[in-house]
């Protein structure tokens, strides 16, 4: 069943363009990660510091495979040098309701 990645980030309002950059040339790779589905980057309209980024994956293990990945090239050392604050991190499952 697929996962649902939900992660939060706080930008630093002086850092944003300078993020977006940086994503735009990391991102192909996590969309063609073996397990990703789709990704999407949505800004807070009322906060551009705000951002939301919804992530489908195959499994929890696909994005856990990918995060150790992203871990070992030191790319979220170098997004942590972004935020204002520390990223908050979901995981959630379709219920069958």
């Amino acid at each position: 069943m697929d996962t649902q990645v939900i992660i939060n980030f706080k930008l630093k309002s002086d850092q944003v363009e300078a993020f977006k950059d940086h994503i735009k040339k990391i991102i192909p790779d996590t969309r063609s990660f073996d397990g990703c589905k789709d990704v999407g980057f949505y800004f807070n309209s009322d906060d551009e510091t705000d951002l939301v980024v919804f992530e489908t994956w195959e499994s929890r293990a696909h994005y856990e495979k990918y995060f150790n990945w992203r871990t070992e090239t030191g790319a979220l050392e170098a997004i942590a040098g972004y935020l204002a604050d520390e990223a908050s991190l979901r995981y959630l499952t379709k219920s069958d309701i």
